[in-house]
């Protein structure tokens, strides 16, 4: 499986207050199962500067049982974060953010470059030479990775599992 989100450091909490994303929603994530450490619990946490968008986000994965909204100013909802990032805690952290865009591409157009072929062939009206060259761009939403994929004026916004399905 891929996963292209960043493992969420302690160091993190203060940057994210001093930007003012001090909300954090938090919910399971799957993507990030390594089967050396499956006494672990993955979660993903996205940051917003705005309580109502945290909200929005929440109400989205309200069903998944550690969906929440964390208030990196609220002291207890800290002191939860950091026992969380403790290394013998049963919980793996990730930030719905990647380190390099352009790594990220390379990734996509190198791994699933064939993959997103078949989901257009299938899926689509649109006939693509083998010569014309797909650019994928990424969106994230409510923690879940979107490709989207442009041709002329047309724009299709598919799940990545999708994609690595096809």
């Amino acid at each position: 499986m891929f996963q292209p989100f960043e493992l969420f450091k302690p160091e993190y909490i203060n940057r994210l207050i001093k930007m003012d994303k001090k909300y954090l929603v938090s919910q399971t994530y799957e993507k990030a199962f390594d089967h050396f450490e499956a006494t672990k619990t993955d979660i993903l946490l996205t940051d917003y500067d705005q309580l109502g968008l945290a909200q929005i986000h929440l109400s989205a994965v309200k069903k998944d049982k550690y969906a929440s909204i964390i208030d990196l100013t609220n002291p207890k909802h800290k002191e939860k974060i950091l026992e969380m990032l403790h290394p013998d805690s049963g919980y793996r952290l990730f930030w719905a953010i990647v380190k390099s865009a352009d790594e990220l591409k390379k990734r996509l157009d190198l791994k699933y470059k064939n993959n997103m072929r078949r989901y257009i062939m299938k899926h689509t009206t649109w006939r693509i030479d083998a010569s014309e060259a797909i650019r994928p761009s990424l969106q994230v939403i409510y923690g879940e990775l979107f490709i989207i994929l442009k041709r002329g004026s047309q724009t299709l916004r598919v799940k990545f599992d999708d994609i690595e399905k096809a």
